[in-house]
C-alpha cells in the first residue's frame, strides 16, 4: 500500500537505487545506495526517519572493491538511520538478529538493521553474466544451476559499466539498480500476476540491510527457499533471492496490493513468470494458489 501511495504522488514506484548528480561516474549521476525502502519511508509513517537521511552521503564507510564512490561521500552521517529497526520490515518467523554486522558493499564491517522483505528484481541472472549485446532481456540457461534466467545480470544494462541509469529495459521486475521509471503502466502482465516484494531470511546472507539498495532486492533466478549445501553468507549469487521460515513456502506482496502465500513446490517457470512485469506470460491464479 505504501508503494501505491508513493506511486500516486510520484507517478512511478520508488527506484531501487537512489540517483545522485554529484559523485561517481562520468555520466554525472551515481548512487548513494539508498534502497527503495528508504524512499518509501514517508508512506510508511516514517517521515522523521526519512528527514534524517543525508542523501549526499553513503550509508557506510567502505569504499573498496572497485566502486566509484569517493571517500568524500563515505562516512557515518546516516548511521542512526542505518541502525533503526523498523518493526514492519521484520517477519515474526524470522529469528535473525534485528541488527548485525554481516553486511556488504559500503556497509562491510558495520552494523545495520535488516529487512525480512525485499523488492522483486525479476528473473534477472545472478550467477551468470553476458556481454553488451545481452542487455535487452535475453533468456539464457545458467550453467551454474542449469536453470533459465534473464540477462543482464542484476538488471545492469551495461556489463562493463553498471553505474549508468538504464531505466526499465534492463530489469524484468519492479526494483533493481537504476530501475527508476517503473510505474503501473509498465506492469503489462497485470498487477495481480506480478510480485512487488517477497520474503528473505536475514541471517543467511550479507545482503540483508533495509537501507542499502543491493541488499533489499531478490531475484527469481534462484528457486524459492533454495538452500546452499553448506551455509555461506558470502554467496550472493544464491541468496539475493526469496526464502522464509514458514513451512512450505513464503509470502509475497503483489503489485495490486494483495498478499499471496507461494508454495516452495511452485513450478519454476510459473514462479519466474510471476516476477516479470511484462514477460507476456499467461498465468492463471489456480497455477500458484
Amino acid at each position: 500500500m505504501a508503494c501505491h501511495n508513493y506511486h500516486d504522488v510520484v507517478g512511478k514506484f520508488p527506484t531501487g537505487m537512489y540517483l545522485h548528480p554529484v559523485f561517481g561516474p562520468t555520466t554525472g549521476q551515481a548512487w548513494n545506495n539508498a534502497s527503495w525502502l528508504v524512499l518509501l519511508l514517508p508512506q510508511m509513517e516514517q517521515q522523521p526517519l526519512y528527514n534524517a537521511v543525508n542523501f549526499s552521503k553513503m550509508f557506510g564507510t567502505f569504499i573498496g572493491g572497485g566502486w566509484r564512490w569517493s571517500p568524500l561521500y563515505a562516512g557515518e552521517d546516516n548511521m542512526t538511520v542505518r541502525l533503526t529497526v523498523i518493526n514492519s520490515l521484520t517477519c515474526p518467523s524470522d529469528e535473525s538478529p534485528s541488527i548485525d554486522d554481516t553486511n556488504a558493499d559500503d556497509l562491510i564491517g558495520l552494523k545495520a538493521a535488516g529487512t525480512s522483505y525485499v523488492g522483486n528484481m525479476g528473473d534477472n541472472c545472478l550467477a551468470c553474466a553476458g556481454g553488451l549485446n545481452d542487455r535487452l532481456g535475453r533468456v539464457v540457461l545458467c550453467a551454474d544451476l542449469n536453470l533459465p534466467c534473464r540477462l543482464p545480470q542484476l538488471g545492469h544494462a551495461r556489463i562493463t559499466d553498471p553505474q549508468v541509469d538504464n531505466g526499465s529495459p534492463a530489469g524484468s521486475g519492479i526494483f533493481w539498480a537504476w530501475g527508476s521509471d517503473v510505474g503501473l503502466n509498465s506492469v503489462t502482465d497485470g498487477s495481480s500476476n506480478t510480485f512487488m516484494a517477497g520474503e528473505q531470511v536475514r541471517k543467511v546472507t550479507r545482503w540483508n540491510s533495509w537501507v542499502q539498495a543491493n541488499q533489499s532486492v531478490g531475484s527469481t533466478a534462484v528457486p524459492l527457499n533454495y538452500k546452499l549445501p553448506v551455509p555461506d553468507v558470502e554467496n550472493w549469487t544464491r541468496q539475493i533471492s526469496f526464502r522464509s521460515k514458514h513451512p512450505g513456502g513464503a509470502n509475497f506482496a503483489l503489485a495490486d496490493g494483495s498478499v499471496k502465500f507461494i508454495k516452495t513446490t511452485i513450478n519454476f517457470n510459473i514462479y519466474q513468470a510471476l516476477s516479470t512485469r511484462a514477460g507476456e506470460e499467461i498465468v492463471s491464479a489456480d497455477a500458484y494458489q
